[in-house]
C-alpha cells in the first residue's frame, strides 16, 4: 500500500513546485499568498497519496486531489459558505468574484501589485494548480521529465513579468529538485531491468541477454547525465534570454522617466491630489546607512503652488521670486548630525534624495547645484553613491519659538489659500486652533488634529462628493469633509489650513526613512514616497511636520517649547539658528569607497522556510493529532508494565484497541475466552491466526488467574498475527478510518479533556486566602 501511493515521488513534486513558486515573490507585495498556497499544495499531496494507496484510476487521482485543493482554498479565501466544511455553490460564486477582481489587478496594478484578496486567490490557486499538474504528471502518470514544463512555465510568466531579469538561482533550484524526481522514477526503472514484468508474473531474464540489460543501463546513465548537463545549461541561459516584459507602469507621480537610465525612477513635476503618491510598488530606490541622529523622511522635491487641485513646480511661476526668507532673531535649538551614507541609488537625475536641512552632500565629481529659494538639490548624473550631512533638531526649543509677528519677507505664494477650500478651512481652524497665536503650537494642534481617530489613511480615496452648488468638492475641501486619504491629502490639507492660519507653509515630496535591515542599514522602496507640509515657524525658520496617521508615517515631530514643558532649556550638544535656506553644498569632494552590503536574499530565503516549516509543523500536528493520541492509548499498558503478567495484560490491551479501531470492539465484560471468540467469528479467522488467538487468549487466563502468573512467552508475536489478519480482511475505508481517525484516539484526547476540566475545577475551588 506504502509503494502504491509513491508518497517519495509526491514529496519531491510539492517541493519542486514550492521552489519554483519562490520565484513569484518579487511580483506580489507581502507573503500573503505563501500560506494559502501551502495548504493547497499539502492538500493535493495528501489527496493523491491516498487516492493512489487504494488504487484509484488516474481520472479520480486528479478529480480527488482538485475537491481536496478546492476545499482547502475556500476555506480560507471565501469562508461561511460550507456545510460542515463542504464547500456550498456560494464558494464558487464569491470566489469567482475575487479571480475576476485578481485578474483586473495583474492587469493593471504595477509589479508587485498589492496583495489584495483577489490576487492572493489568483496567485495561490495558479501555483496550487501547477502542483496538481506536477503531481498528476510525474507521480500519477510517471512522466517525471514531462513534469518540468509546468514548473518552466511558472519561471517563464515570472521572468518575463518582473521587467528585469530572473536570477539563475531560481532556475536552478528549481532544476535541481525536478532533476531529483526524474532520477528517482529512472533508478526505480532501472532496478527492475534484469526482469521481464508480465502482468500477474516476474520471468527471469535469459543469461545471454544480460550485456544487453547492461549496456541499455549504461545508455540510460548516459541519457541522464545528458539531461542534467542540459537542465543545467538552460537554467543558467534562460533566465537572461527570456523576453523582459516591462511591468504595468506605476501610478503617476513616481515611475520609470522616458530616457532615463533603465531600473531608474523619477518623480513627476505635478502632484495631483487624486491620483499620485498611491504607488505600492516594493521596487528598490535608496540604501543606506545613517549614523547620529535618527533617520528622517530624505526630501526630493519641495513646491509651494497649488492651483486646480495639483501642486505646480516652483520654476514654473512668473517673475523674480523674493529672496529665502531667515528668520529674524532666531532662537537657539539644539541639533544633532544625521550622517548619511547612500550606497545604492535608483533615483534618477537630477533628482536626488536628501535630509533636511542639509548642512553638506558629497557627490563625488558629479556637479550638483541648490536652489536658493527651496534649497532642492539637483544633480547632473545620478550618483551611485553619496554622502549628506544635516543637524536635526532634539530636546526642548524656548519659548519664544513660533511668537508673532512675522516679520520676514515671504512669497505671497507662500500664503495663498484655494478660495473654494477656505470656507471649510476657516471652521477647522476655529475647532483645533481656537484664540491660539504662537505659531508652533498652531501648527501642533493642526497636526494632532488631523493624525487623529476621525481620520483615516486609505489608498483608496472616498467617491467624488457634491457641495451645495451641485459641483464636486475641491480635493481639500472633499479630504476634510469625508477624512479619507493618504500622504498628499493630509500633507495639503495642513499647508493650507496653516497658510488660513497666516504661516508660510509649502509640501514637501519624497520618500519615507525605509526599513532597517539585518545589518543595520536602510532600505528605501517605491511605496515608501511620501509627501510632508513644511511650515515657517516665527524664529525657527522651515520645519518639517507629519500630519499623516503614524501607521503610515510613523512618530511625528513634537517640537515642545519650555512654557510646554516647564523645563528649562537644554545646553549640552551644538546650538545653532538653523538656517532659513542656506545648504552648503561640496561638489567637488570625494566619496569615500563604499561597496553596498550584500545581498541578503539567503537569509530572506531562509525566513521564508522557517515560516514554511512553521506552517508544516501546525498542520503536521493538526492531523497527527488524532492517531498519535490512538497510539499513546493503545500502547499504555506497555509503558506501564513491571512484570510477565503486566506485560501480558499490555498486549492484549493492544489487541482490544487496535481490533476496537477496526470496528471489532469485544462486548463490554466479556471474558478472554469469549472475547477471543468473538474476535474469530466476526473476522473470520481460521488457520494460523486463529490459533495465535486462542494462544493469546489462553495466556491471558494464566497470566490472570494461574498461581504464578504465565511468561510472555510468543504473546507479542501472536498479537502481531491477529491484527495482522484482520487488518487484512477489513475494507479500505476502515483501515483508513483506523489509520486517520482511531476511535482510541478519540478517547485519548476526550480523557485529556476531562483531565484538564478537572483540574480547572479544583482550582477554581481552591480556597484562597
Amino acid at each position: 500500500m506504502t509503494a502504491r501511493s509513491r508518497w517519495a515521488d509526491a514529496l519531491l513534486a510539492l517541493l519542486a513546485t514550492l521552489v519554483a513558486s519562490w520565484a513569484v515573490g518579487p511580483l506580489v507585495q507581502g507573503r500573503g499568498w505563501v500560506g494559502p498556497m501551502l495548504l493547497g499544495l499539502l492538500a493535493v499531496t495528501a489527496a493523491g497519496v491516498l487516492a493512489r494507496a487504494v488504487r484509484l484510476p488516474a481520472p479520480l487521482v486528479l478529480i480527488v486531489q482538485a475537491g481536496a485543493a478546492w476545499t482547502v482554498l475556500s476555506w480560507v479565501f471565501v469562508p461561511g459558505n460550507h456545510w460542515l466544511g463542504i464547500p456550498l455553490g456560494s464558494a464558487l460564486t464569491d470566489a469567482a468574484a475575487l479571480v475576476r477582481q485578481g485578474s483586473e489587478a495583474i492587469r493593471v496594478e504595477s509589479v508587485p501589485a498589492p496583495g489584495s484578496p483577489g490576487l492572493l486567490l489568483v496567485v495561490a490557486g495558479s501555483m496550487v494548480a501547477v502542483g496538481l499538474a506536477v503531481d498528476l504528471i510525474g507521480v500519477t502518470l510517471r512522466s517525471p521529465a514531462l513534469a518540468g514544463l509546468p514548473l518552466l512555465v511558472v519561471l517563464a510568466v515570472t521572468a518575463s513579468g518582473t521587467g528585469q531579469p530572473l536570477s539563475p538561482r531560481y532556475f536552478l533550484l528549481t532544476a535541481a529538485v525536478w532533476l531529483a524526481l526524474v532520477a528517482r522514477q529512472s533508478i526505480t526503472t532501472v532496478r527492475t531491468w534484469p526482469n521481464q514484468h508480465s502482468w500477474s508474473r516476474t520471468v527471469p531474464v535469459p543469461a545471454d541477454s544480460e550485456d544487453d540489460a547492461g549496456r541499455t543501463g549504461r545508455r540510460h546513465r548516459a541519457w541522464a547525465a545528458s539531461l542534467g548537463a542540459v537542465t543545467v545549461a538552460l537554467a543558467v541561459v534562460l533566465p537572461g534570454s527570456l523576453p523582459h516584459l516591462a511591468p504595468t507602469a506605476l501610478i503617476q507621480g513616481l515611475g520609470t522617466a522616458p530616457g532615463r537610465a533603465a531600473g531608474g525612477v523619477t518623480f513627476t513635476d505635478t502632484l495631483d491630489l487624486s491620483a499620485d503618491l498611491a504607488d505600492r510598488s516594493d521596487r528598490p530606490v535608496l540604501r543606506y546607512r545613517a549614523d547620529g541622529a535618527r533617520p528622517t523622511p530624505l526630501r526630493v522635491l519641495v513646491t509651494s503652488r497649488y492651483a486646480n487641485g495639483r501642486w505646480w513646480p516652483v520654476a514654473g511661476e512668473g517673475g523674480a521670486p523674493l529672496p529665502p526668507p531667515v528668520p529674524a532673531d532666531p532662537v537657539a535649538v539644539t541639533t544633532e548630525n544625521l550622517e548619511l551614507t547612500v550606497v545604492s541609488n535608483n533615483l534618477d537625475a537630477p533628482q536626488v534624495a536628501l535630509p533636511y536641512p542639509l548642512a553638506s552632500a558629497d557627490f563625488g565629481d558629479i556637479a550638483a547645484r541648490t536652489d536658493p529659494r527651496t534649497g532642492s538639490v539637483s544633480v547632473a548624473a545620478r550618483p551611485s553613491s553619496y554622502e549628506a550631512v544635516s543637524p536635526q533638531i532634539t530636546g526642548t526649543l524656548p519659548a519664544g519659538a513660533g511668537d508673532p509677528p512675522l516679520r520676514e519677507a515671504v512669497t505671497p505664494e507662500l500664503l495663498q489659500v484655494d478660495p473654494a477650500a477656505a470656507p471649510v478651512l476657516r471652521e477647522v481652524l476655529a475647532e483645533v486652533a481656537a484664540e491660539e497665536t504662537n505659531q508652533l503650537r498652531i501648527a501642533r494642534a493642526i497636526q494632532s488634529y488631523l493624525r487623529g481617530p476621525d481620520f483615516t489613511y486609505s489608498l483608496t480615496l472616498a467617491e467624488p462628493v457634491r457641495g451645495p452648488d451641485g459641483r464636486p468638492l475641491d480635493p481639500v475641501t472633499h479630504f476634510l469633509t469625508t477624512k479619507l486619504g493618504y500622504c498628499t491629502q493630509f500633507a495639503s490639507a495642513m499647508v493650507l489650513l496653516a497658510r488660513e492660519a497666516g504661516i508660510p507653509a509649502r509640501l514637501a515630496v519624497g520618500f519615507l526613512p525605509g526599513e532597517r535591515e539585518i545589518d543595520g542599514s536602510y532600505t528605501v522602496v517605491a511605496s515608501d514616497a511620501h509627501a510632508w507640509p513644511e511650515l515657517y515657524i516665527a524664529r525657527l525658520g522651515w520645519t518639517r511636520f507629519e500630519p499623516t496617521p503614524a501607521g503610515r508615517s510613523g512618530a511625528a515631530p513634537v517640537y515642545l517649547t519650555q512654557s510646554d514643558v516647564g523645563a528649562p532649556v537644554p545646553t549640552a550638544g551644538t546650538t545653532t539658528a538653523p538656517p532659513g535656506e542656506r545648504p552648503v553644498m561640496d561638489p567637488g569632494g570625494a566619496v569615500a569607497g563604499q561597496e553596498a552590503p550584500a545581498s541578503n536574499w539567503m537569509v530572506g530565503t531562509l525566513r521564508a522556510l522557517g515560516q514554511a516549516a512553521g506552517v508544516l509543523a501546525v498542520v503536521a500536528a493538526a492531523v497527527l493529532a488524532v492517531p498519535l493520541a490512538g497510539r499513546w492509548r493503545r500502547e499504555a499498558g506497555r509503558r506501564r508494565a513491571r512484570d510477565d503478567g503486566s506485560h501480558v495484560e499490555a498486549e492484549w490491551h493492544l489487541l482490544a484497541a487496535t481490533l476496537a479501531d477496526l470496528g471489532l470492539a469485544a462486548p463490554v465484560g466479556a471474558t478472554p475466552r469469549q472475547a477471543a471468540e468473538h474476535y474469530r467469528r466476526a473476522a473470520g479467522l481460521s488457520g494460523e491466526a486463529a490459533d495465535a488467538l486462542v494462544r493469546a487468549a489462553a495466556r491471558l487466563e494464566r497470566a490472570r488467574y494461574a498461581p504464578g502468573g504465565a511468561d510472555p512467552g510468543t504473546m507479542a508475536r501472536d498479537v502481531r498475527t491477529v491484527v495482522h489478519r484482520v487488518r487484512a480482511a477489513r475494507s479500505r475505508r476502515t483501515r483508513l478510518r483506523a489509520v486517520l481517525w482511531p476511535a482510541s484516539g478519540v478517547e485519548q484526547l476526550r480523557a485529556w479533556g476531562d483531565r484538564l476540566g478537572a483540574m480547572g475545577r479544583a482550582r477554581s475551588l481552591r480556597p484562597r486566602v
